[in-house]
């Protein structure tokens, strides 16, 4: 499925040219979501039989729409239970310093990031994200998208062993993202002449790859879902 998806990315000529732009978009926030839609737009064509090629930049309003709500299922599973666990810190450290145990903070914080931690990697890994994204282009509607659908999708029993295949297949997709993210972190380190032209140009290289990595999930899980008979229809 990897090679399949890889060579579904690179029979498009134009592959670099589409995902660069979308790189570029995602270096501010108000344009990650024409990413975003690009993906789902993507994932579906894959559905449909049609995986190649990558789909142009064009009808933006539509593709900026779809990327909202993708970014939303991301913000739901991902973001959200960090401000609850912010807020919640934020209570309990003011009760504690009110109390006179603020040492204890520390503790708390540490537990709270463990957890959070711990979270994050298991939805990761159970797919919820790209789950999410295809429920999104099965329906054409965000409703069962963003409520809890996508999770309990992906531990159905009788699929879920396929849904985590798809994701340790998908994992060597997010290494060029990996490496440049690295070499941008180790570069941000230094100070010298043309730094800041030099960190732009990494962080476009390093968000371009992210969303290539992205469209190579995005087409894995797609046919993953062929391959299993579809997500849980809406009426079920």
């Amino acid at each position: 499925m990897l090679r399949t998806a890889f060579g579904n990315i690179h029979r498009d000529p134009f592959w670099w040219r589409k995902i660069l732009i979308g790189g570029a978009l995602m270096c501010t926030l108000l344009g990650y979501p024409f990413a975003a839609g690009l993906v789902v737009e993507n994932m579906d064509n894959t559905r449909r039989g049609y995986p190649t090629p990558l789909p142009p930049w064009a009808d933006w309003s539509t593709r900026y729409l779809i990327g909202v709500f993708a970014s939303l299922v991301d913000f739901l599973y991902y973001l959200l239970p960090w401000l609850v666990a912010v807020m919640f810190f934020f209570c309990v450290a003011i009760g504690m310093l009110v109390s006179g145990v603020g040492d204890t903070a520390n503790q708390v914080a540490n537990i709270l990031g463990g957890l959070l931690a711990i979270y994050m990697v298991i939805v990761f890994f159970l797919g919820v994200s790209p789950i999410g994204r295809l429920i999104l282009a099965d329906d054409s509607s965000p409703e069962r998208a963003m409520s809890a659908q996508p999770l309990r999708e992906s531990l159905r029993s009788d699929v879920r062993g396929a849904y985590l295949r798809a994701r340790l297949i998908s994992l060597p997709a997010y290494l060029p993202f990996a490496l440049l993210l690295g070499l941008t972190i180790v570069v941000g380190q230094f100070a010298f002449d043309g730094t800041w032209p030099i960190m732009l140009l990494l962080i476009w290289l390093t968000l371009s790859a992210l969303l290539y990595g992205q469209l190579i999930v995005a087409q894995i899980y797609a046919m993953t879902e062929q391959s299993i008979g579809g997500v849980i229809p809406a009426d079920s």
